[in-house]
């Protein structure tokens, strides 16, 4: 197998791991097929998409979250981002497949990318997974974060004050951190112009920080 590294974005220690990645069920090989992979990289791309998805959402709810996760992971985007990578002249299928279907389905080509993100974990651990998800999703995660950001309560009280206030720009304080390390709660408030327009609560500063915006922006337009 030629040496596409530099295509993946990930050298393999143990080769044979990406052979499998791409060797169809249809192949009978004596060392098996990607499906056992596909099957670990599946857990794999859900997990590291997810984690991705909490730290940049800090504020949605679950159902944002799930549906921004089944944006990324459907079988249409899979297949589009196996063909970007080149998956599709890579997958080995046998001579009896290729006749009655000489291109790979989007089907196979999802399998062998959740194959492949099975095989990078074995070989490279989950940082090495994490790294090569995060980057062929890279543009799609910062869309998702994009508009989100312009959604959160935090650029829309900054808007406001940029309006009405002659481009004060509000501030943020941290009042409050209590509880033990892995499950601390916070509470910030926002001033503007020195003066305190809301208080919010939080798992993280960011999310305490947003709850005060939010309060403030409800108060604000409550007085308009």
């Amino acid at each position: 197998m030629k040496d596409n590294h530099m295509e993946i974005g990930y050298r393999f220690s143990d080769p044979a791991l990406e052979a499998l990645a791409y060797t169809h069920p249809s192949c009978n090989a004596d060392r098996g097929n990607n499906q056992r992979l596909e099957f670990l990289g599946d857990a794999v791309l859900d997990l590291v998409i997810a984690e991705a998805l909490y730290q940049r959402l800090p504020i949605q709810d679950e159902g944002v979250l799930d549906r921004a996760r089944a944006s990324l992971v459907n079988g249409r985007s899979l297949a589009a981002k196996a063909r970007e990578l080149k998956l599709d002249e890579r997958i080995r299928v046998s001579e009896s497949q290729r006749k009655h279907h000489p291109d790979p389905s989007d089907a196979m080509l999802e399998d062998a990318l959740e194959a492949l993100i099975g095989a990078i974990y074995l070989d490279g651990r989950l940082e090495a997974a994490r790294a090569f998800v995060l980057e062929i999703f890279r543009e799609r995660l910062e869309t998702i974060e994009a508009v989100s950001e312009r959604r959160n309560p935090k650029s829309q009280l900054q808007e406001w004050a940029q309006k009405h206030h002659s481009g004060i720009v509000p501030e943020y304080e941290l009042l409050q951190s209590e509880g033990p390390d892995h499950k601390r709660h916070y509470t910030a408030r926002v001033l503007l112009d020195g003066k305190e327009i809301g208080q919010g609560e939080g798992s993280s500063i960011k999310t305490a920080e947003m709850a005060a915006a939010e309060i403030a922006l409800g108060r604000l337009e409550d007085d308009a």
